[in-house]
């Protein structure tokens, strides 16, 4: 889906490059408590200094390759995304990017503080019968795979180190820490049936209750009691399950939303996207999944997802997000692609919705976000 080949064949204006960077064990783990782990004092955000390493890269050398050092625009879905998001205010990560395209992520992914990193070095050290570093190191790539498969759910993202990122993201993005990138945010509607049909219904449920059960430490008490209230009254006209699936679809929606407003607020240019397209298989839910294809034009890879590509929004999507990274108003005028009508996308709060093929702007998505005014309050102004 992430594949850009047939996005630069359609634009050959634009350079597209794609890199790995560290995840799973190797990507975010806190070896501080473990003997020799002195000596690893990077290793909770290894997987974003390895972004930085490549865009700095990129900065540096893709002149080369006939590109712009100074009109890098980064793309990023679900994890991606999240990662561009604490990037964007991290002060290694500075100039390396002037715009960023972020869908289904946010930087609330990060962690607090490196409790849960800590946790999970233990949890390795139990699952491989090591004690120390060394030991670790010797392990072979087998024995890390299944130790990966059964610590999954254990596995942690970035932390707050004290060196990368500020204290409190959202209030840095509020002050002007990510200043000079302008963003494209986009939501998805009816993300959790994504998670249901990869984690199985078990599983889902499972994190699901957590997600809830989490809030406790985090939302005031009149907010949790409505909460309880909503859960309660939806409850009785579906399930349980189906009641806290919907609301953890409501919180990551404002959770997005909140991201938005925050980088508004410290004076970025911010254009919202809500993505609301039915997918062909319902069960698989629909969002960053056709997203990413739809938006470069990957129309094998949104077959494999049981989806049918719509050609003429593809082409309206690229068409927005050539515009994006060239600089160029977010807008079409009529007939620059048949069959469209002329539209201009503006700045924060008006949002752009995609939705049953078809594109429009409006002033607001709030009414669509959540069914829960303290929920909406509490995001913005928490």
């Amino acid at each position: 889906m992430l594949d850009g080949c047939n996005f630069v064949e359609k634009h050959s204006d634009i350079i597209y490059v794609n890199f790995n960077y560290r995840l799973g064990i190797l990507g975010f783990i806190d070896f501080s408590e473990i003997p020799g782990g002195e000596d690893y004092s990077d290793a909770p955000n290894l997987g974003l200094l390895d972004q930085i390493a490549a865009l700095r890269w990129l900065k540096e050398n893709i002149s080369a390759f006939g590109g712009d050092p100074e009109k890098i625009t980064v793309i990023g879905f679900e994890a991606g995304a999240a990662s561009i998001c604490m990037l964007a205010a991290c002060t290694q990560a500075k100039n390396l990017f002037k715009k960023a395209f972020v869908f289904n992520g946010n930087p609330l992914s990060i962690y607090e503080n490196p409790d849960g990193p800590r946790a999970f070095a233990r949890d390795l050290l139990r699952e491989t019968h090591t004690s120390t570093m060394a030991e670790l190191a010797e392990l072979k790539t087998e024995v890390l795979k299944e130790a990966a498969q059964k610590l999954w759910r254990n596995m942690c993202g970035p932390t707050l180190d004290g060196k990368l990122f500020p204290a409190n993201l959202y209030k840095a993005y509020n002050d002007g820490a990510a200043s000079g990138i302008e963003f494209i945010v986009g939501i998805p509607s009816k993300e959790t049936q994504v998670f249901r049909a990869i984690l199985g219904e078990q599983n889902y449920r499972d994190l699901i209750t957590a997600a809830v059960d989490d809030m406790k430490n985090y939302m005031d008490a009149p907010v949790l009691s409505d909460i309880q209230e909503y859960i309660k009254a939806q409850t009785a006209l579906t399930t349980e399950l189906e009641a806290k699936s919907k609301l953890i679809e409501q919180v990551i929606y404002l959770s997005l939303y909140r991201t938005a407003a925050k980088l508004s607020q410290g004076g970025n240019k911010v254009h919202l996207m809500y993505w609301d397209e039915k997918p062909l298989i319902e069960n698989l839910g629909s969002g960053s999944v056709d997203a990413a294809a739809m938006l470069l034009g990957n129309s094998e890879a949104s077959q494999l997802y049981g989806n049918v590509m719509n050609a003429s929004l593809s082409e309206t999507l690229q068409t927005l997000l050539q515009k994006f990274i060239n600089d160029n108003a977010l807008e079409l005028y009529p007939n620059e692609i048949k069959g469209v009508n002329a539209f201009t996308w503006l700045e924060f709060p008006q949002a752009l919705i995609v939705s049953d093929n078809k594109i429009q702007c409006v002033s607001s998505i709030e009414d669509r976000l959540t069914e829960l005014k303290s929920l909406l309050d509490f995001a913005l102004h928490k």
